[in-house]
């Protein structure tokens, strides 16, 4: 019979941890109850039954008639006893159901993995961890060892490998608790099974340890690898083919059997002819390849290779979406019992090999009908015989070439040669040195002329030995001349006219002292005009000695520079407020050129101004340093402002004077700006390179800036 738990007082009982007794349940306060109600049981004892410590039901006794006396505590007692012995009697009916279904479960895993071993489409084998004897194997390891799965029960799995490793197979296949799978040892050697008629098989081989039926096992998966290794091999001997091929030309080879057609090609032949690497490479295809011009020339020379085993080397061409190509194709015969069958050839892209070619010549030619002498010495002789002239050597010097070829450029020299001038281009070739430098050279008819040489070593194609010297030779006579008579004029210009200044500013002296009124004050602008000329022969010298320096650039002290400026300043013009605003120490890439552009701009203003004359030395955002000379004055004029900013004169811009182009040349020349803004009086700023920037970061100066020489 089943009934409703929530109709019954074992709902009650399930929620107590002792007995629930019950004599007379109206009058114990349950006639209420859904128990009684449902069944009008007058009289319940009962308690919960516990299985494996949880509550599973209750033992209980009911009777419709009432007790005259309560339970006793043996009889309470009695029904706990009860409920644990049936709790026992279920706890060992489920570990007997959970046992049995162990073992179901672990046939079933027995019944799979014989099932799994035998299926494995590669040799299994297992064997205890502890001894190494094989348990059992599968069908394919008998295959692949040639023992029975009998013989192979009982067995070491040592004795499956060549005696000669078998401590390293140990070592192996003692490691294996975790997966390992390998094909080698560590150091490279093969791994092998040794089959029962004593030959070597190589194999791949997995093994792991594993628990299975309370017993450690060691498991072994074996692949065949012979067929691998002889595809591998068969691919190391493709290798060495192509690299035979790429050794012999650098380029594409292929084999033809005249019969069935192409047998082997390289990629590059694919390649070359535009075709596909999974497709089979026809003869047509190559030919449809071909410039229709070049088509019956590559049918003659294989038919001449076939039928008579002729070699041959065309150049051909290819039409090609990106325009005509150029190849090199070669063709020889593989002779068998003197018999013309197959043939091996190479293909080679040569379109810009002759692109080069083409370069060269053209670079050949205007080497050859450059207007300027170009010879090159061998550096391995030490002699330096000259190996190559060119025309223009020929026609400078008045030496046929066949008279210059193998000699020392010595043969130039003469009786007016500087000494010291040779001394300094054989030191140079003596640390392999380039250099530039005039000298005096003559001509075949002994006609002395001024020779402007730069040579320049040059390295081998695959070494960093000095193999030639490269000459380049101008001929600078005109120039030498000129230069000589700008600078006797020079000198005899400004000296005449210093002269003559002099005497006109005594003259005007003189004038000015005798004469009173309008004469007077004419006799006075001339000597001003006067003392302007001759300094302004002052200013051209300073020009010429500042284009003569040649010191380099280096890191300096640019509020050093600015301040020992000033402080001239300051002794020739007394008068003259100069101050000097800066940052903290700044340091510039320049010369000692740059004080001279400063003074001239502070000279400049002092001359036309009396008010305050600023120096102000900043960083900018873009890390260059400016330095702004600023003075009060009337501001200067355009013509002088667009000398000063680009160096460059226009008829409707020019200058009055020289200093301010010496200002732009140096400035310029420091890889530095000018700029100039008038606006309540005059300030002029050069930006300069902080001296932490490299050659290469400095801003080159370019556009209007120009170079100072214009």
């Amino acid at each position: 019979m089943t009934l409703d738990r929530a109709t019954t007082y074992c709902r009650r009982t399930i929620e107590t941890t002792s007995p629930l007794a019950l004599s007379n349940a109206p009058e114990e306060g349950w006639a209420d109850d859904p128990a009684y109600e449902k069944h009008g049981w007058d009289c319940y004892l009962g308690t919960t039954i516990f299985v494996a410590g949880d509550s599973y039901g209750t033992v209980c006794f009911v009777a419709e008639t009432a007790r005259e006396t309560a339970f006793s505590a043996d009889e309470k007692a009695l029904v706990e006893l009860i409920a644990r012995l049936v709790g026992r009697a279920i706890e060992t009916a489920q570990h007997q159901q959970e046992l049995e279904a162990t073992t179901k479960a672990k046939q079933r895993a027995a019944e799979t993995y014989e099932a799994l071993l035998q299926l494995s489409p590669n040799a299994v084998v297992v064997a205890d961890a502890d001894t190494g004897r094989i348990e059992t194997a599968n069908s394919e390891a008998a295959s692949l060892t040639g023992y029975t799965v009998a013989e192979l029960r009982g067995m070491s799995v040592l004795e499956l490998h060549p005696d000669s490793a078998r401590e390293q197979y140990a070592e192996l296949l003692g490691s294996s608790h975790e997966v390992t799978i390998k094909d080698r040892f560590d150091d490279g050697e093969p791994l092998y099974i040794r089959r029962d008629d004593g030959t070597d098989v190589p194999i791949e081989l997995g093994c792991r340890t594993v628990e299975l039926a309370d017993q450690q096992l060691q498991l072994g998966v074996i692949r065949d690898l012979t067929e691998q290794r002889e595809r591998e091999a068969a691919l190391k001997r493709q290798h060495a083919f192509l690299e035979q091929t790429q050794e012999t030309a650098n380029l594409g080879g292929w084999e033809l059997d005249f019969e069935t057609g192409f047998s082997q090609v390289t990629d590059e032949v694919f390649r070359i002819f535009d075709q596909p690497l999974d497709t089979e490479l026809s003869i047509e295809a190559v030919y449809d390849r071909l410039h229709p011009d070049d088509r019956a020339s590559l049918k003659q020379a294989f038919g001449r290779l076939e039928t008579a085993g002729e070699s041959f080397d065309l150049t051909l061409r290819l039409d090609s979406d990106d325009g005509v190509r150029c190849v090199e194709m070669i063709g020889n015969p593989i002779e068998d019992d003197d018999a013309p069958n197959d043939a091996r050839g190479i293909v080679h892209d040569i379109t810009d090999r002759k692109a080069q070619q083409r370069d060269l010549r053209l670079k050949d030619r205007a080497i050859e009908e450059s207007s300027i002498g170009i010879t090159v010495a061998d550096a391995d002789d030490p002699e330096l015989p000259i190996v190559y002239a060119n025309q223009g050597f020929e026609e400078m010097t008045g030496y046929d070439r066949s008279e210059i070829i193998g000699r020392n450029c010595r043969f130039l020299q003469g009786g007016g040669t500087d000494e010291a001038t040779v001394e300094e281009i054989r030191a140079a070739v003596d640390n392999k040195e380039s250099i530039q430098t005039d000298l005096l050279n003559y001509r075949a008819d002994g006609t002395p002329f001024w020779n402007r040489l730069t040579l320049s070593p040059v390295t081998g194609v695959d070494t960093d030995e000095v193999t030639h010297f490269v000459g380049v030779q101008k001929d600078i006579t005109a120039q030498k001349r000129r230069d000589r008579l700008i600078t006797v004029l020079d000198r005899v210009l400004r000296h005449n006219i210093r002269n003559d200044m002099n005497v006109i500013s005594g003259y005007s002296d003189t004038i000015a002292e005798r004469a009173d009124g309008e004469i007077a004050s004419v006799a006075r602008r001339i000597r001003r005009t006067a003392g302007e000329l001759t300094e302004l022969t002052e200013t051209v010298r300073d020009f010429e000695t500042e284009i003569s320096d040649t010191e380099p650039l280096a890191d300096r002290d640019v509020v050093a520079d600015v301040e020992t400026v000033v402080a001239d300043l300051r002794t020739e013009y007394p008068a003259t407020d100069f101050r000097v605003t800066s940052e903290a120490e700044l340091s510039v890439r320049a010369t000692q050129q740059l004080q001279v552009a400063l003074k001239e701009l502070g000279d400049n203003a002092a001359k036309h101004t009396d008010s305050e004359i600023r120096f102000a030395i900043t960083t900018e955002k873009d890390g260059t340093v400016s330095i702004r000379v600023h003075d009060e004055g009337a501001g200067l004029p355009d013509g002088e402002r667009h000398v000063l900013e680009t160096g460059q004169e226009t008829p409707l811009k020019h200058g009055s004077g020289l200093g301010l182009w010496l200002v732009n040349w140096i400035v310029t020349s420091l890889g530095g700006e000018i700029a100039v803004t008038c606006d309540g009086g005059t300030t002029v700023t050069i930006r300069l390179p902080k001296a932490a920037e490299t050659d290469t970061d400095r801003p080159a100066a370019t556009g209007e800036r120009g170079n100072g020489i214009a």
